[in-house]
This record gives C-alpha cells, structure tokens and sequence, in this order.
C-alpha cells in the first residue's frame, strides 16, 4: 500500500526564493515517487494560486494553492494530516498545525524543513516544545544541523542533514561561450573580467557581503583596469539608495551594473558571462545559487562561517574566505582573477558539481526518509 504523504508549503511556485527552490525540487521528487506507486502525495500551498503550479513539478491533482486564505488552509491541512502517514513541513511557521495532529496520532511521522535563518532565531517556549516533538528536522546544512543544536537543544539523534540540490529542469550548459546578447546588453566586451554576485538586496539582511565586494573593487582595478562587477537581484529602495551612495563615493559608476532581477530562464546565461562568482556571506543556510553557478562551470568565492561551506564541499569545489577579512577576500580575488578557465576547468569543476548535488541523490535520499524514516542507511552522526 503506498504511503499517504502530506508536503506543506508557504510559497511553491509564485516565487523564486532559495526556500521555493527547494519546495519545487522536493515536489518532484514526491511526483516521481507517485508515479511509482511508492507513495500517494498531495501539496498544500498557503499563498500560491492554482494556476501558479508548474506542470513539470506536480500533476494537477497533486497541488492545491489557497490563495492566501489561511483559515482555509489551516483546516485543510489538518483534516487531511490527519488521514496522511507521513507530513511534511517546509517551513517551522506551519508547525502549528501538526502540534495537535501528533497528539491524536504520536506515531504519525512529521519532518520539517530547515533551511537557516527562519530556525536559528529565539524560539517561544511552545515552539521549542512542537520542535521536539517531530520524528525528524531535516537540515539543508550541517552549519543549520549544529545552529539548531546549539540555539535549540535539540538532540542530533533528532537531525539529519540533505543538502539542497540543483533543480532537475536546471538548465546545465554543454559550452561555455560567454554570450553576446548579455555582453550587449551590459554594454560589456569580452576583455571585460567580470565578477557575478547574486542576491536579494535587502535592507534588513546587511550579511551577504556584497557591499565589501564593492569596497573591495579600487584595489583589484588597479591590476585589472577592465574589472566590471555585476551585481544582481531585487533591491529594496533603501539598498540601492545605499549602494549608488557607495558605488558614488569609490568613483565605480563605470565598473558596476546593477542589473536587478535576474529571470530563471537566464540565470544560467548569467554565470557563463561572469568568470568569477563571489558572495562572501554569514548567514547562508546553504546556498543554492552556488551549487547553480559550479554546474555552469563557474568559479565560486563564498564565505567560511556559515552553510556555504556545504555548499563548496568544505572547499572542495570553491574558495572559503573569512567574510570579515577584507585583506583575505582581496587576495584571493587577485589570486583566481590571474588565471582565466580553461573548457576543461569548466567542465571538470561542472562534473562535479552535479555528481555532489544532482537531483537523482536526492530523489534517492528522500526516497529513504519517507519510506524507511531515515535519509541514508548509512547516515554518519551529526558532529
């Protein structure tokens, strides 16, 4: 009899976060598992609208969007926990929900997402006591793993770590030419070195090191004169006050694009014009687009103190920098901007990227906690 799986969401499809990332990869892994007949699955998405699904993730039966109608989701949700064997939280401000579900049926199983930031703060005292009352957290990162062990108490038998993987519709290149229409449309040439940060540039999330990239910049044109940052995402209007005033007072207006959002359907175009990738952060969970720019075969420069280092496989495929040590970042710049990439390096350093983070891993990782309550067989002990 196939397992009943319950997967809830905030936001699926009508956003492109990290955290939908991750919801739309794990919703076609319920899809393929479905189409096994090794579970029956259903998602619930509190905000999405119905027509927001992607056909390629989800089957129209399997996806409901409530719109934003919370009551109705709320009670949705419950009624058909309560017929699932298994739940899946994306996010710990759904918990609520299940809190009751496990006091009816203790045996059910329910796992929650967790990704970084939105776990690692202060917790009330009735959260702390749902969390410890789920079968599994299952951690993007094992720098999520120890937060969550640390802030929380939580004990490691109760956690698991699976990596964030690279969507299975990614788009992974088989060349490597840095492509015309984006050399045009930055008005760019290919003598330009091009540095690649991509971000949500936000007011109240002054960590992902963007802006010391930009302090950064005088030094590096120094040595190379045809240095161009491209600085992508959506910003908010105090940012990009903030960084025109920053990009003004280093005299930068020539070396900087700030490009703003960057469509799916070109973020691979993006990391192939680029010949180096840097966001030295703290406060990344894990880091998808690091794993999106290594399989376009880009260099990655990402900080050491926080999921990225997941993400690089402890430096394995990328440069960990100190995000607070600008000397550091500097000349590890200087360093990976002396050589330029060869076809191989591309495709060598793509290879892998994929065979680390590739959706068939994850497919079969998930396949294991749903129907065995564990991710690996072999799972080594949260240290």
């Amino acid at each position: 009899m196939p397992t009943k799986v319950l997967f809830l969401t905030l936001k699926t499809f009508s956003f492109t976060g990290g955290i939908e990332k991750v919801c739309r990869s794990l919703s076609r892994v319920l899809y393929d598992l479905s189409e096994e007949e090794l579970i029956q699955s259903t998602v619930y998405s509190m905000y999405d609208k119905n027509t927001d699904r992607d056909s390629r993730y989800l089957s129209k039966s399997q996806f409901h969007g409530f719109n934003g109608n919370r009551e109705k989701f709320v009670i949705q949700s419950f009624l058909s926990g309560l017929k699932a064997d298994v739940i899946l939280l994306s996010h710990i401000h759904l918990i609520n929900i299940v809190y009751f579900i496990k006091k009816i049926h203790p045996r059910k199983k329910i796992y929650l997402l967790a990704h970084g930031i939105e776990i690692w703060k202060k917790l009330s005292d009735t959260k702390l006591k749902m969390l410890n009352q789920l079968d599994k957290i299952i951690c993007v990162s094992q720098f999520t793993a120890n937060k969550i062990m640390d802030m929380h108490h939580i004990p490691s038998s109760q956690l698991e770590v699976l990596n964030n993987c690279l969507d299975p519709f990614y788009y992974i290149p088989s060349e490597f030419d840095k492509p015309q229409v984006l050399l045009d449309r930055y008005d760019l040439n290919r003598e330009n070195l091009i540095l690649f940060s991509l971000s949500r540039l936000s007011s109240s999330e002054k960590y992902k090191g963007y802006d010391h990239t930009i302090e950064l910049l005088p030094q590096l044109l120094k040595e190379y004169p045809n240095l161009v940052y491209l600085l992508g995402g959506k910003w908010d209007t105090v940012e990009k006050k903030r960084l025109d005033d920053l990009i003004a007072v280093n005299h930068l207006q020539e070396h900087i694009r700030l490009v703003g959002f960057i469509d799916e359907a070109e973020l691979t175009e993006h990391f192939l014009l680029s010949d180096l990738f840097i966001l030295p952060s703290k406060k990344e969970g894990f880091g998808i687009v690091f794993i999106e720019a290594l399989a376009s075969g880009l260099r990655v420069i990402a900080g050491n103190k926080d999921g990225s280092v997941d993400a690089l496989q402890s430096g394995a495929l990328g440069l960990l920098v100190d995000p607070d040590d600008q000397d550091g970042i500097l000349n590890s710049l200087a360093m990976l901007l002396k050589h330029s990439q060869t076809e191989k390096e591309k495709k060598d350093l793509q290879e892998k990227c994929v065979q680390a983070f590739g959706y068939k891993q994850y497919l079969k990782s998930l396949r294991n906690l749903l129907l065995n309550g564990k991710i690996s067989i072999n799972q080594i002990e949260i240290i």
